[in-house]
C-alpha cells in the first residue's frame, strides 16, 4: 500500500515542479534540467530511506518513479503551457537530453505512442511491485 502512496506523493511533487517550471518556461527563461533532476532523485532516495525498501523494491520503485514522472510531470506541464497533453518538442535537436532520447526511440515524435509506452511501463511496475515484491 506505501508504494502506491509514495506514488501519488510523487505524482503530486511532478504537479508542482511543472506548474514551477511552465511559469518559467512562459517567462522566457531556461529550466534547470540538471536541479529538477537532482530534486527528484533526492524525494526518491528519500522514500526509499523513510520506507527501509530492500534493493529489489528500491529498484522497482526507482524504475516507477521514472515512468510516474513522465507522465505526472510532462502531461501537466504541456496543458499549463496551452499545449497539447502529448505535445512533444519540435526542436532539432531537443534542448533536454531525454527528449533527444525520446527522439531516437520514437522517430515519428508522437506523443500518444510515448504517454502510452511510459503508461503501460509504469503499469508493468507497480503489477511487479504488487505481485513479487
Amino acid at each position: 500500500m506505501t508504494f502506491i502512496v509514495n506514488q501519488f506523493i510523487l505524482a503530486f511533487c511532478n504537479l508542482i515542479n511543472s506548474r514551477i517550471d511552465a511559469y518559467i518556461i512562459l517567462k522566457n527563461k531556461t529550466i534547470a534540467h540538471a536541479i529538477n533532476l537532482g530534486a527528484y532523485a533526492i524525494i526518491t532516495g528519500v522514500l526509499i530511506v523513510i520506507f527501509k525498501m530492500n534493493w529489489p523494491n528500491a529498484v522497482v520503485f526507482c524504475f516507477s518513479a521514472f515512468f510516474n514522472r513522465q507522465l505526472s510531470f510532462d502531461i501537466p506541464l504541456n496543458l499549463r503551457r496551452g499545449l497539447s497533453a502529448f505535445y512533444q518538442s519540435t526542436a532539432n535537436p531537443p534542448a533536454a537530453w531525454w527528449d533527444q532520447v525520446e527522439r531516437v526511440l520514437f522517430p515519428d515524435n508522437d506523443g500518444k505512442k510515448i504517454v502510452l509506452f511510459y503508461s503501460i511501463m509504469w503499469c508493468v511496475t507497480v503489477g511487479i511491485k504488487l505481485s513479487f515484491l
